[in-house]
């Protein structure tokens, strides 16, 4: 498979069985993980970077990591941020969409 792909969240959970089943078929996949422990696993088609996902430019070094392996095919945005059922200042309301775009 000539593609490439970036998941958020990718360190644990639903997220890295995402990362490993798109790299089991064959595609790069760029993990943003904001836990570099959550990585240690990654390696050869998985491709680990420590960040913020609602961080830019975190983003933006994902996808350059991406499309210099393969075509960006997709992205999966499964960072979240946790804290309660909803936001509870409007800082918080904000990172929250942040993260999820």
């Amino acid at each position: 498979m000539d593609r490439s792909y970036v998941v958020t969240g990718g360190g644990r959970g639903i997220g890295r069985a995402v990362a490993e089943r798109l790299a089991r078929d064959g595609g790069t996949v760029v993990v943003i993980e904001s836990d570099p422990a959550a990585l240690d696993w990654a390696g050869g088609r998985v491709v680990a970077l420590t960040g913020d996902a609602a961080d830019e430019s975190v983003a933006e070094r994902a996808a350059d990591l991406a499309e210099a392996a393969a075509p960006l095919a997709g992205w999966v945005n499964n960072a979240a941020v946790f804290g309660g059922r909803r936001p509870s200042t409007p800082g918080r309301y904000g990172r929250f969409w942040t993260a999820s775009r």
